[in-house]
Parts: C-alpha cells; structure tokens; sequence
C-alpha cells in the first residue's frame, strides 16, 4: 500500500480546516453585524418623533409666513445700515 491514497485525504481535511476557518470568521462578522442592525433599530422611534417635530415646525413657518407676509426688501435679512457713512 502506497502514501498515494492518503494526498487527497490530507487536501480535503486541509480545505476542511481552512473552510471551517472562514465560516468562524463570518460568523463572528454576522453576529457583529446583526448587533449592530439591532442597535440601529432601537433609532427608529426617536428618529420618527424627530421627524414628525420638524414636519410640524415646518408647518409653522410656513402658517407664520402666510400669515405675516414676506420681509419688505432690505428689511429683515440680518443686514443694518448702523455706522455707514
């Protein structure tokens, strides 16, 4: 009986080791990954309470603006004619 039988059965529990490897790798990605979807999840009601609060203050500027009209020209916009000339 010759070593011969014994290269292919030494590849596959090579590729085995190797591919048991990998798997660990991934899995401990995925685990990682998953923690990270579930972290992110936990974001989900206080990004649509905030959401909903700059629908409402939009709303509101936008009633105050039909409501009081645009700024004359000049007037309003941050600019003062203090201490020219």
């Amino acid at each position: 009986m010759s070593l011969l039988w014994a290269v292919p059965v030494v590849a596959a529990a090579a590729a085995t080791l190797l591919v048991a490897a990998r798997a660990r790798a991934v899995e401990d990605v995925a685990r990682d990954l998953a923690a990270e979807v579930a972290a992110l999840r936990s974001l989900r009601a206080p990004l649509a309470g905030l959401r909903r609060s700059t629908a409402e203050t939009d709303a509101l500027v936008a009633a105050f603006g039909d409501a009081h009209g645009p700024a004359p020209d000049g007037e309003g916009d941050g600019e003062s004619d203090a201490g020219d000339g």
